[in-house]
């Protein structure tokens, strides 16, 4: 095999090192009907890994994180507004208004694609099984993260480049804290398809065991020397 098609196998799905990871998280998830809402492509990403349904309306969209945040706290209100779809200045993927929060349908070609999934995926929404995950970016600050703990939730989880001891969700990504704001935490290892935050974060275990008590913590979830 020539070095070309060596590295063209290491980045396809058949790579042996990328499909071992995948069974191997499969076979240790016990709950396989999570509602994972999150801002950005960690979902379908993780969801495809762990070969799960789309009980989310979020998968495969961005918001900003600010936006998201008022999204998750005011789940009803959002949820029953009606998609406004304009066309974006710098987005020509399909972007619709849900209120006073923008939703870009990054992997959807149309409208009424994008319209149809978030329809569907709305109405699969377990609330009884719902984790949540942030980032501290787009201007979220420690007040928008501490309004947070309100949520109804099994699981919530703020991947942050700040320090916040006393805010048993927030995990800080130290590598960032220059920065002021988590970066690029989906970088992919072209070894086996694991992405970044998957040394900090053990998503498999957390869906598995959270329960939603003693204030959100994440302590049992962190990894290596974040816990």
């Amino acid at each position: 095999m020539s070095i070309k098609e060596t590295v063209k196998h290491l980045l396809s799905e058949k790579n042996p090192a990328a499909i071992r990871r995948r069974e191997k998280m499969r076979a240790q998830l016990i709950n396989t009907t999570p509602t994972f809402l999150c801002p950005n492509c960690i979902g379908g990403i993780l969801f495809h890994d762990l070969g799960l349904q789309f009980r989310s309306p979020t998968v495969n969209l961005m918001m900003l994180q600010t936006d998201f945040a008022k999204f998750v706290l005011d789940l009803d209100h959002y949820l029953a507004e009606e998609l406004v779809f304009f066309k974006h200045p710098e987005y020509t993927c399909p972007c619709a208004h849900l209120g006073d929060i923008t939703l870009h349908f990054t992997h959807y070609h149309t409208e009424e694609e994008a319209a149809q999934k978030w329809a569907e995926r709305s109405a699969r929404i377990d609330r009884d099984n719902l984790f949540v995950f942030l980032e501290e970016r787009d201007g979220l600050t420690r007040e928008d993260i501490l309004r947070l703990g309100s949520i109804h939730a099994r699981g919530l989880v703020v991947f942050t480049a700040n320090a916040y001891p006393d805010i048993p969700y927030a995990l800080q990504i130290p590598k960032y804290a220059s920065a002021g704001e988590v970066g690029e935490i989906l970088s992919k290892s072209y070894w086996d398809d694991s992405r970044e935050y998957e040394k900090y974060f053990d998503f498999v275990k957390w869906f598995n065991e959270a329960s939603g008590e003693s204030d959100f913590d994440i302590s049992p979830y962190t990894k290596g020397k974040h816990r």
